[in-house]
């Protein structure tokens, strides 16, 4: 995983060095990986369809060897064969997109948190800057590494920097004192060596006059709590409204939904693939709400193009169904 992490990451970054956009690449990079992709899932649908086909079939068999599990396999296998299809034919492209997402979250992380220190360590040797001009903006999200959340400050505030790995640390700001925007590099050996870093600046620094401001929370709604148990606070400058989160979860069912009324299934399947609703619709609420907002417009992204790819594929399918359908007629 960390080698298709690597590479995605590249990639994003040779796209941007393109485009000076990152919100921008992001979408542009996500279209393009799908079209990648897109002929599999054609396959792929294809087969499904197919597989959706043979359900009376298949049930015939399942009544008529219900007794017989070894025969009825063998039956199974030889209807797919006869009619060309696979059982896992549906399969691989949902592992695929599984697999692109994960790396993709992974990568995203990483280049957030790279980000994020660039953002601090030149806003600490350079406090007279104005922050909005070191942060990454889209639309109504002033800082794209920050959660699309008003719950989120724009700047980088103590406990997100704490999550970076003391190796980005140094790396980052190896490249800003080559660039002569700070004195020289960090030098961590080690977390233990960050956290003292984090402790004995980072953190004075983040409560001090010039960083502070920016990370205020609205005044009698810094300390909220569910139950005693969630606690946040709504800040004077959020990061954004919730609106790649929700997009998320909204496409996501959209999505999904159109996956099953495309598919004929048994009460089973029609119940696992609710399940499975419920599970993305839970991962796209909580990757998109708490990490950073450029892994959120990629969901969203993906999931819109998902969408479209599936109406295109209906009508491809639809207009191949109305020719073979005319080539019968005729004798064909």
């Amino acid at each position: 995983m960390s080698v298709l992490n690597s590479l995605l990451l590249t990639a994003i970054k040779g796209l941007y060095s393109l485009i000076n956009n990152y919100a921008l690449t992001i979408i542009l990079f996500t279209v393009i990986i799908k079209l990648l992709v897109a002929p599999l899932n054609l396959k792929s649908r294809r087969s499904t369809m197919r597989m959706s086909t043979l359900q009376p079939k298949m049930q015939e068999l399942q009544a008529k060897y219900k007794d017989d599990q070894e025969k009825l396999n063998q039956k199974m296998q030889e209807l797919y064969k006869k009619e060309g299809v696979s059982p896992m034919g549906g399969c691989l492209p949902m592992i695929i997109s599984m697999v692109i997402l994960f790396a993709m979250f992974y990568a995203l992380r990483t280049f957030a948190n790279e980000q994020l220190v660039r953002q601090f360590l030149t806003f600490y040797h350079h406090p007279e800057m104005d922050p909005h001009t070191l942060v990454e903006p889209f639309f109504w999200i002033k800082n794209l590494w920050m959660p699309d959340s008003p719950f989120a400050t724009f700047m980088p505030d103590v406990q997100s920097l704490q999550m970076v790995e003391y190796s980005v640390w140094n790396t980052v700001s190896e490249s800003l004192a080559a660039a002569g925007t700070i004195p020289e590099a960090l030098n961590f050996t080690g977390r233990d060596a960050m956290m003292t870093y984090i402790n004995d600046v980072v953190t004075p620094f983040i409560a001090s006059d010039v960083y502070a401001p920016h990370i205020a929370p609205v005044a009698g709604l810094g300390n909220l709590s569910i139950l005693g148990l969630i606690r946040f606070s709504i800040f004077k400058e959020g990061n954004g409204f919730f609106v790649l989160p929700l997009l998320s979860m909204g496409t996501q069912v959209i999505m999904q939904k159109m996956t099953m009324s495309n598919t004929q299934m048994d009460a089973n399947q029609a119940n696992s693939q609710k399940t499975m609703i419920y599970v993305m619709l839970f991962m796209s609420l909580y990757f998109c709400a708490t990490y950073n907002s450029a892994f959120a417009l990629y969901w969203v992204v993906a999931n819109i193009y998902a969408i479209a790819e599936q109406i295109v594929f209906n009508k491809y399918f639809e207009q191949q169904d109305r020719k073979a359908a005319k080539a019968e007629e005729v004798g064909i």
